[in-house]
């Protein structure tokens, strides 16, 4: 037995300076006093209770690597809030009767939402399962608080108070007053307990066994502070066993006593402070753990952060301690305190990522060194870890990730998006996109064909509400994919249909069961041609295979549900379950949260996103409990986390090679540092300036800098000239519809690009129908009813045009609902077109023909240009002449840029009408006149609008032939091999959005200093 540890009276308290490695020193200090080397079974006889599972693992190996190659027979090691009933002091089965298996917390949850749901039901305002679920996580997370502090009921919130409550929280705590008497009995039902309630129990039942039957053997508690009761209980009775001692960490056994004094719950010594005098021992009788050496730099540094986090009532001496502090370490005390401490405080979350996996990657070039980056902030965790990646390097994030961001995870959500929508295409083609989906087929081809698909046959409106719908675009006019392809398409889309039939059946059944049909979709849809797929293997695989699990074994407390509820319940449960890194990581870096870096050493610490509210983290709202109803309860103050918090901060910046890094803006907006990080930065700059403190604090390397050339090339950038394409003549398009030269006059590139290279813009996947929807109906509609009116206008002519429309506004993706506004619309329109018509009639002016198509060919120095369209409307006059007429339903061009010639829809096809045989449905003759029917269905329902007429206009034949003769220069110019497609040449008429901008890069040379957006 070990001399220097036991060889004082009880109590025995002991602390290890946070520059130590905690718990390498401790493994030291029992292997040589236990002569381990020696007598290798020596130490097997020691229990060891320490605050994490991490801190437990870490310590055994430890205790294996200080064995070397020699035996390693190690000691019971143990999380202090995770002793084993069946491990010694206890007999296997002694508490058994009185400490049943801990409720799982996915049941847990479920049974809480459950009687959330019955109290909301029962207050008349039913709230869905996943909402239920969302509120039992806090309620589950006070209940612990309840069990770890041992409250047993809320009685101390008396009813005076209760009586000036907020009439939801005198609900919350009648609430929890049921749930505390219900939930012992419902768990008794089980066979179960708390979690939190179990473990205070056991550490109860040690404490009972130690003090009447003090244990044989060595019992030491390592590095917890005693901020929970039972296990603060259970360390005062250790540190009085015969051979039993608590090593406390960090214990500030030199502050002074005005400091000391004051500390409060907001202190990073609060809790050791209160375990201390309930024990019952001076502060100066803490004594340093035998082994541990406390150098000089270490124990200036220690004193640098003490000061800096001194409690707030004693800043006001902090001029006076700085003076104490250099006479006590010399007048250089700031400056070799501050040695290997750096503060990078970065413009953004971005910036502060790449900064802070820039000196990660260079720990590795030093061969053995070890670096650990902490952070509560688990986005800037996500950001360093996919940082990281540019380097090669997978990190070991103890956070892990969520399992909605893993593959399985997503899977099982995409699946429930496609069952609450089986129309959506963004909802089908995320499905589709999944590594895991397969149905049976080579995972290649089936993403290749269903691609295709999606962008031949899907884009724009969407398909309906239904895989019928969905089916139905494959044979749409447009659609070219090969025979084989949609066959294979068809059998992709009846094994949707097959797999997804118990899902959308509409059918309300419990939670368990919807569970059961869920995974058998997803095994279906992900299985390969060699059998089951790698749905439940994987990165979060096997979370997700516990996910469905819980919920077809402990789910039976959830009322039955719709698909909405059981899609919204599986989405709050896999958010919140977290997925860590199983294979891959490197061995020398860490990503972990506060609590797991308890204890952990490394030699290189980095303290990322210290900004307020992130770290420490803020109060936030809790649902069921105000401030003032925790601490009348006896809960204790929640600003209590901040002194835990505050502890962490305190231990990890103590290391000898520590960066602080926060972020200036996030969300852009500006944040707040980090109250100790002010701290520091105030206290430095009262000794050293402000100046010399920015100094001080600087790193070595300038991280931020380095992050900031991390992408560049090292040459300047040069914006992209405006492109000049020359392809060949006979790679030139010789046939162009009537609205494409419109685009070839004001953007020869666009020509470009969808006719030499075969370009199209694709429309947005479910794209909510707007005004080309609208005209689309509009069309369709006077293309069924109007023919009809060729000589005369009918008394329902309105009525006819609205019911003509509501069809296509359907086809077309308006909704049932919208009709009514949609409708209403139409009908203004269609009652200014009836009195136009009437007028037109009045006149002797019939319809001639609708919707025709016809051509004209051009000669051109390359051979014959065709120019092809499709015309809305000509109407007869008595004299033979015809009117051309296009609809609108929105803008159009002006008169003046018709007869510019940079928009000569009109005229160019009035120039094919005047041929015979242009339209062969049309009677070629002369052109009257060249019209605009403007029906944008608002107040005034529709406008004439005449673009051959008025002042200096020339008619519509003269229109038609200069439009002609400028087209036929246009061809002419255009078979030149030396004329270039350029990008957007008319600076008055260029488009705002082209759909080939991006590729023509407009952004670069029309923002550009010297650019221009082209030639007037």
């Amino acid at each position: 037995m070990s001399a220097r540890i036991f060889d004082t009276p009880a109590p025995r308290l002991f602390t290890l300076p946070p520059q130590d490695d905690f718990l390498r020193t401790v493994a030291r200090t029992l292997r040589a006093e236990f002569d381990a080397a020696g007598n290798p079974d020596a130490l097997t006889r020691i229990l060891i209770l320490t605050p994490t599972r991490r801190a437990a693992k870490a310590l055994g190996d430890i205790f294996a690597e200080e064995a070397g190659t020699g035996v390693a027979l190690l000691p019971l090691i143990r999380p202090i809030g995770d002793v084993d009933v069946d491990d010694p002091p206890f007999e296997p089965g002694e508490l058994a009767g009185i400490a049943p298996p801990p409720v799982s917390p996915a049941r847990r949850r479920f049974e809480l939402a459950r009687l959330i749901l019955a109290k909301e039901a029962a207050l008349g305002r039913p709230i869905g399962i996943g909402g239920a679920l969302a509120l039992a996580e806090p309620l589950a997370a006070l209940m612990d608080d309840l069990a770890t502090e041992e409250v047993d009921d809320l009685s101390a919130i008396d009813e005076a108070m209760r009586d000036h409550l907020p009439a939801d929280r005198r609900e919350a705590v009648e609430f929890i007053d049921i749930v505390q008497r219900v939930w012992p009995a419902r768990l008794a039902e089980l066979g179960l307990t708390d979690a939190a309630a179990r473990r205070s129990l056991v550490l109860r039942k040690l404490i009972e066994r130690w003090q009447t039957s003090p244990p044989d053997h060595p019992v030491l508690a390592i590095g917890s502070t005693g901020s929970i009761p039972a296990a603060r209980d259970l360390m005062q009775v250790i540190a009085g066993l015969p051979q039993g001692a608590v090593v406390l960490p960090g214990f500030d056994w030199d502050a002074d006593d005005k400091a000391w004094a004051a500390v409060d719950d907001v202190h990073p010594q609060w809790a050791m402070k209160e375990f201390v005098a309930r024990c019952g021992v001076a502060r100066s009788d803490v004594r340093a753990w035998p082994g541990a050496a406390e150098a000089r730099p270490a124990e200036m540094r220690r004193r640098l952060i003490a000061e800096a986090l001194r409690p707030a009532g004693t800043t006001d001496e902090w001029m006076s301690r700085i003076e104490h502090l250099r006479g006590r370490f010399g007048d250089d005390f700031f400056e070799r305190a501050l040695s290997g401490l750096a503060l990078i405080e970065a413009p953004d979350p971005i910036s502060e990522a790449r900064a802070c996996a820039l000196m990660l990657r260079e720990t590795l070039e030093t061969p053995d060194r070890t670096a650990i980056l902490v952070t509560p902030d688990r986005a800037l965790a996500r950001r360093v870890s996919a940082e990281m990646t540019r380097f090669g390097v997978k990190l070991d994030d103890s956070g892990g990730a969520s399992l909605a961001e893993t593959p399985a995870g997503a899977f099982l959500t995409r699946l429930l998006d496609v069952a609450e929508d089986p129309g959506s295409v963004v909802a089908l083609s995320a499905l589709w996109s999944s590594p895991l989906f397969s149905a049976g087929h080579p995972r290649g081809t089936v993403h290749t064909v269903l691609a295709k698909f999606e962008a031949e046959a899907l884009r724009g409106a969407r398909p309906g509400h239904d895989f019928a719908a969905v089916r139905q675009r494959l044979d749409g006019k447009y659609v070219e994919l090969f025979e084989d392809d949609k066959a294979l398409v068809r059998t992709l889309l009846d094994g949707l249909e097959q797999a997804f039939a118990p899902l959308i059946d509409g059918e309300t059944r419990s939670a368990a069961a919807w569970a059961e049909a869920h995974a058998r979709a997803a095994e279906a849809l992900s299985a390969t041609p060699q059998g089951e797929g790698a749905l439940w293997g994987g990165e979060g695989g096997e979370a997700a295979a516990g996910l469905v699990r819980s919920l077809l074994e402990e789910s039976d407390s959830l009322p039955e549900m719709s698909l909405a509820d059981y899609a919204a319940a599986v989405r709050e449960l896999i958010g919140a379950r977290r997925v860590p890194p199983r294979l891959g990581v490197h061995p020398r870096l860490q990503v972990l949260g506060p609590l797991e870096a308890r204890l952990i050493s490394a030699d290189r610490v980095i303290l990322a996103g210290l900004n307020e509210g992130v770290w420490p983290a803020g109060l936030g709202a809790d649902p069921w409990l105000s401030r003032g109803m925790r601490i009348a309860a006896e809960l204790g103050a929640p600003e209590r986390r901040y002194g835990l918090a505050a502890h962490d901060f305190a231990q990890l910046a103590a290391a000898p090679d520590v960066i602080l890094t926060r972020a200036g803006k996030a969300d852009g907006a500006p944040t707040v540092a980090s109250r100790w990080v002010w701290r520091l930065k105030t206290l430095a700059s009262g000794a050293l300036g402000e100046a010399g403190a920015e100094a001080a604090l600087a790193p070595k390397t300038d991280y931020l800098a380095l992050a900031r050339v991390l992408d560049e090339t090292g040459i300047a950038p040069v914006p992209a000239p405006r492109p000049a394409p020359s392809p060949p003549v006979a790679e030139r398009p010789r046939k162009l519809s009537i609205t494409e030269i419109r685009t070839w006059v004001r953007d020869p590139y666009s020509i470009f690009a969808r006719h030499v290279l075969g370009l199209r813009r694709l429309d947005p996947a479910d794209m909510p129908p707007g005004a080309r929807e609208r005209g689309t109906a509009l069309h369709a509609a006077l293309q069924d009813v109007v023919p009809h009116w060729s000589k005369a206008v009918p008394a329902d002519a309105e009525d006819q045009l609205v019911a003509a429309a509501q069809p296509y506004l359907l086809e077309w993706g308006f909704q049932p609902g919208e009709m009514a506004v949609e409708l209403a619309r139409f009908r203004r329109a269609a009652a200014w077109l009836v009195a136009w018509e009437r007028r037109r009639r009045d006149l002797g002016i019939t319809v001639d023909q609708v919707e025709i198509r016809g051509e004209r060919r051009l000669d051109g120095p390359a051979g014959d240009f065709v120019l092809y369209g499709r015309a809305d409307r000509f109407d007869r006059h008595p004299d033979g002449r015809i009117d051309v007429i296009d609809y609108k339903t929105g803008s159009s061009a002006s008169p003046k840029e018709v007869a510019a010639g940079f928009d000569p829809q009109l005229p160019l096809t009035a120039a094919i009408a005047a041929v015979e045989n242009g339209f062969p449905d049309l009677a070629a003759a002369p052109v009257a006149g060249l019209y605009y029917l403007a029906l944008p269905g608002n107040a005034k329902g529709g406008e004439e609008r005449r673009v051959d007429s008025g002042r200096n206009q020339p008619d519509a034949m003269e229109m038609a032939e200069k439009a002609l003769e400028d087209l036929t220069g246009w061809i002419a110019r255009f078979d030149d091999e030396t004329m270039p497609y350029e990008s957007q040449t008319r600076a008055k008429y260029t488009n705002d959005y082209g759909d080939f901008d991006h590729l023509a890069r407009r952004g670069e040379w029309a923002s550009a200093p010297d650019g221009s957006e082209g030639d007037t």
